[in-house]
């Protein structure tokens, strides 16, 4: 176990967590830009930013896995090492780094999953455009004077043909 600890005090695990702060910090950034290319209409550069976060992501994956690799001789993950007796014995410098690493994070989490529901909210405003343009029957769920749910009977058609 000693020896274990001793590993993660070495050059190799705080350096492995150098990088996955930095992989992060990029990753925040493209999760920024991407937030960007939604709110401005800029499908050709959110299509661009979408490849550059999954190369990201795989990085990101990759790296997540050393570090996994090298806590799992101590019944460890990165978020259970924090609240471990062990985190205590790494040097302060790499102890920020972790803490840091998990606001990080929660932070591209966070990010993430907005942009995530900006798309699918915008992706169900276009399907919507689209089926009214289209003159597809929309089944609308409306409530009647007794106030239950009943469906819609509009019978329009099409906007026009050209």
């Amino acid at each position: 176990m000693t020896d274990q600890l001793n590993e993660l005090n070495s050059n190799q695990f705080p350096s492995q967590i150098e990088e996955l702060v930095r992989l992060l910090n990029q990753f925040s950034d493209v999760l920024d830009t991407e937030s960007n290319c939604i709110k401005k209409n800029l499908p050709e550069k959110l299509i661009e930013n979408a490849q550059n976060k999954n190369a990201l992501a795989d990085q990101l994956s990759n790296a997540t896995n050393r570090i996994e690799k090298q806590l799992e001789p101590l019944n460890l993950t990165l978020t259970t090492l924090i609240d471990h007796n062990s985190f205590q014995m790494l040097s302060a410098n790499t102890q920020a780094n972790i803490r840091d690493l998990m606001v990080k994070i929660k932070d591209c989490h966070d990010k993430n999953l907005a942009n995530g529901m900006s798309i699918q909210m915008l992706s169900n405003i276009n399907k919507h455009a689209l089926d009214l343009i289209s003159g597809k029957p929309q089944d609308l769920k409306l409530y009647g004077s007794s106030g239950e749910k009943t469906n819609s009977s509009s019978s329009q058609g099409s906007l026009g043909k050209a």
